[in-house]
């Protein structure tokens, strides 16, 4: 048994003057020093400081209740004391007990629990003091009181004792009676962070990013998080203090490598964090630019006084700009433009180099990437072969399993053939040979960017197509949940206690959840799950900024959420204080005669008041702010006076809300 017992040569009670040894067994099978000390009347006394004896001989002198304690700590250790006991020993008369009973309501308890302390005393009224030991000895709870039960938040592992003080209340004595009960603070599952990961998936300037961390620990268990950002200096930010808001958003307003530090802790934890968890992200003004596709309405060659689109569909900038360079003997130089396309009128026969060069704006350099096409111009002879429209049944919200009818229109040549290529991944998935059909139905089966090539051709033509065109889908398994609209009271002052109503309007309403979160001043203070309400009332308890951020994602939206949008609503505690106006109790006004001015005002809440006069010119305050609304004095001189009242609810932090000001006429 690993502890340590005290013994004694004589058993309580004896009579004062008599020597008593007091030993101490060890248990502990290491070897101890021992400092033995002796309480009476919650007055300490060391009998024998640390050393190696076990024994110690004592002389009580005065009759009473005594404690005996013995601390043992093992040789150089570095804490107070290793061990300790403690046992009760009377001198003289014993009186009957004055505790008769302590109960507490468990004895072994998690971490943050909370423990009831009950006493049951001989004798009412009584009055108790509470300790309770820590790592740091004996600490106080709660000092004298007549309240027979305590209850506390366990907030340190380990073997405690509780140690209850008792006296009548005409006593003297620091305590007339005492009693320990001893219970065990077990420790919590290990709080592990199992994954950090960014929500968003373009990680761009003025764009928002969203993080969310996500731990393992006691269901049981508040975990709060914190979140420290290091910018590319190594500059830390603090985004959020510990909380139990699991996710973070903010904006980056300048590119950079950036690292994201999570801290979790539980909630009664006494460490600075219980884990943690570092992130590395990289902040780009834009996505690098790419020319996905370079190609002409017309393939090559094309006969005198045609008119060819060029066109380029590129990925990535934010503001691109395109410049179209046609080399050869007749070529043009369209300079860099916004339009991603460009109109050709192929007046010579000859061989030419189509280069497209794009770039964002913000690029100094030449070009970020360029694509080149050869191209032919023959002979006029006949009218080309030429795609004039493309029309398709829908132009967004593409599905798996959602057929896509695509109609081509086109014009030339003597009898036009059509033939459709579907590609995903750049890898061709279909093929609908060449025939009489301008239409085709596309179904596509898994989600993914597709592309469908659509190639037309006379019939007796030996090219492989007189003209083409792309078309790019963005496949999804659902219809993604898109907020459309916020609709709020048209309402322009919100008070306290007021209902606000919020409704969401989205497409696809049936299949899509909303989950709403309220912020107050930038702090969380109500969040829903996702929900099929649309429609969202919420009634704010105190003043300040709210916001209500709406998440939406369709049902079978899988992790985070589809869109997002967010409302700021401005709660008042009362309205603005207006109508103020100062009443004189009298019509004339002499000298040595009170004069009281009492003021009235409409709105505010708790209005206070503040009054100056204004005496040879200058303006004097003479009532400072208060929730008195009058003001009396008594003029000594006659001449006219000028009185200023200024109003404003308590709460409000400024100079005033409402003012008047009167003038009186003082006579002899």
């Amino acid at each position: 048994m690993d502890e340590i017992l005290l013994t004694f040569d004589k058993k309580s009670p004896q009579e004062r003057n008599d020597k008593i040894k007091i030993t101490v067994i060890n248990n502990t099978e290491e070897g101890l020093l021992y400092k033995f000390l002796v309480g009476l009347d919650g007055v300490w006394k060391v009998l024998k400081d640390f050393g190696l004896k076990n024994y110690c001989t004592w002389t009580p002198k005065i009759d009473g209740k005594y404690l005996i304690m013995v601390q043992a700590k093992v040789k150089d250790s570095q804490k107070p004391f290793d061990y300790k006991t403690m046992q009760d020993f009377f001198v003289g008369t014993v009186e009957q007990s004055l505790i008769n009973e302590v109960y507490i309501d468990k004895k072994d308890l998690n971490l943050g629990e909370k423990i009831t302390v009950q006493v049951e005393t001989t004798r009412i009224p009584a009055m108790y003091r509470y300790w309770i030991s820590s790592k740091d000895g004996w600490q106080l709870i709660k000092d004298y009181t007549i309240e027979n039960k305590l209850i506390f938040t366990a907030r340190e592992e380990g073997k405690h004792e509780i140690l209850v003080e008792c006296k009548v209340p005409e006593s003297n004595n620091n305590f007339d009676d005492f009693k320990t009960v001893d219970f065990t603070v077990k420790g919590v599952e290990k709080l592990e962070i199992i994954d950090f990961k960014c929500l968003t998936k373009d990680l761009l300037i003025g764009e928002e990013l969203i993080f969310q961390v996500e731990a393992k620990f006691d269901d049981s268990r508040t975990i709060l998080y914190k979140f420290v950002k290091f910018g590319p200096d190594g500059k830390a930010c603090c985004l959020q203090d510990y909380s139990s808001k699991t996710m973070v958003n903010f904006i980056e307003k300048e590119k950079g490598t950036f690292k994201l530090l999570c801290l979790a802790r539980d909630m009664y934890s006494a460490k600075e964090y219980d884990d943690r968890a570092l992130m590395v992200y990289e902040v780009q003004p834009y996505y690098p630019v790419n020319i996905k596709t370079f190609t002409t309405d017309l393939s090559s060659p094309q006969m005198e006084g045609s008119t060819v689109l060029i066109k380029s569909v590129v990925e990535g900038g934010k503001n691109l700009l395109y410049r179209f360079r046609i080399d050869g003997n007749y070529g043009e130089d369209s300079g860099y433009i916004r339009s991603n396309s460009y109109i050709w009128e192929c007046k010579h026969a000859d061989q030419y180099k189509i280069t497209v060069w794009v770039k964002d704006d913000s690029f100094e350099g030449e070009y970020e990437d360029k694509r080149s096409i050869e191209y032919v111009i023959e002979k006029k002879n006949q009218k080309p072969v030429k795609i004039t429209d493309i029309v398709a049944d829908k132009d967004r919200n593409y599905i798996i399993n959602d057929p896509i009818n695509i109609k081509v229109i086109a014009e030339g040549g003597t009898d036009l053939k059509y033939s459709f290529v579907v590609y995903k991944d750049k890898k061709e998935k279909e093929k609908v040979p060449y025939g009489n059909s301008n239409w085709v139905n596309f179904t596509p089966e898994i989600k993914g960017e597709y592309e469908l090539e659509i190639k037309v051709k006379d019939k007796y033509s030996d090219k492989e197509y007189d003209s083409h065109q792309f078309l790019y889908f963005d496949v999804k398994e659902y219809v993604e949940g898109v907020i459309d609209y916020v609709l709020v009271q048209s309402k322009e002052y919100y008070l306290v206690d007021d209902e606000v109503e919020l409704e969401v309007i989205t497409q696809n309403t049936q299949n899509i959840f909303i989950k709403y979160v309220i912020q107050i001043d930038g702090h969380t203070v109500e969040e829903t799950d996702f929900i099929p309400n649309k429609r969202f009332i919420f009634k704010p308890k105190r003043a300040g900024k709210y916001v209500v951020e709406m998440y939406a994602k369709n049902i079978k939206c899988k992790e985070g959420f589809d869109s997002k949008k967010d409302v700021k609503v401005y709660i008042h505690e009362a309205p603005p204080v207006t109508g103020t106006k100062i009443i004189c109790n009298k019509t004339n006004c002499k000298i040595n005669d009170e004069i009281t001015f009492t003021v009235e005002s409409y709105g505010g809440r708790e209005v206070c008041y503040e009054f100056y006069i204004m005496e040879k010119g200058n303006w004097r305050v003479v009532q400072s702010y208060s929730r008195k609304n009058y003001y009396s004095f008594i003029p000594f001189t006659e001449g006219k006076i000028r009185l200023l009242a200024l109003a404003k609810s308590y709460y409000k932090k400024v100079a005033y809300e409402d003012y008047d000001i009167v003038e009186v006429v003082v006579e002899e």
